[in-house]
């Protein structure tokens, strides 16, 4: 990972997350290892966690890191559940390198995904009390 850091911000401790050479990220209010950096001091926003997640970490960054890299090293971020990718056929592999197609340009960034109608998962998942509170989700996009 010479020229590539990547930042995998997360709400909960992972020890497969742990294991990787990523550069591990603490938002939320668990406690956790020395091993991850937290976003609680220096110039921040965490007390907007609540609100904003895993943007507080971005800010953070931004505020107090971000002028500190080189101009060279490329930067990423990722989420507990969401990371990048050696390929799109290997699943399993997290990208730890710069791909060779990436040299010509100066930023990337995954595909859009679609966020529409909740799956019937989602719904049994955070309990039918969201039914009743607003039946509507199970109808229309803009609730969710």
């Amino acid at each position: 990972m010479k020229n590539l850091e990547i930042y995998c911000v997360t709400n909960k401790s992972i020890n497969f997350l742990e294991k990787t050479k990523y550069k591990l990220a603490a938002v939320g209010s668990d406690s956790f290892s020395n091993k991850y950096i937290r976003c609680n001091n220096k110039k921040n926003i965490f007390y907007k966690e609540k609100y904003y997640s895993e943007l507080t970490f971005h800010y953070w960054f931004w505020k107090n890191l971000l002028n500190k890299k080189n101009k060279n090293l490329w930067i990423g971020f990722c989420q507990k559940r969401r990371f990048w990718l050696q390929n799109k056929k290997s699943n399993k592999k997290l990208l730890n390198s710069i791909p060779t197609e990436w040299k010509k340009y100066d930023a990337v960034i995954c595909k859009k995904f679609d966020l529409g109608k909740p799956k019937l998962s989602k719904i049994l998942k955070r309990g039918f009390r969201n039914i009743i509170k607003s039946h509507s989700i199970l109808y229309s996009n803009k609730n969710i």
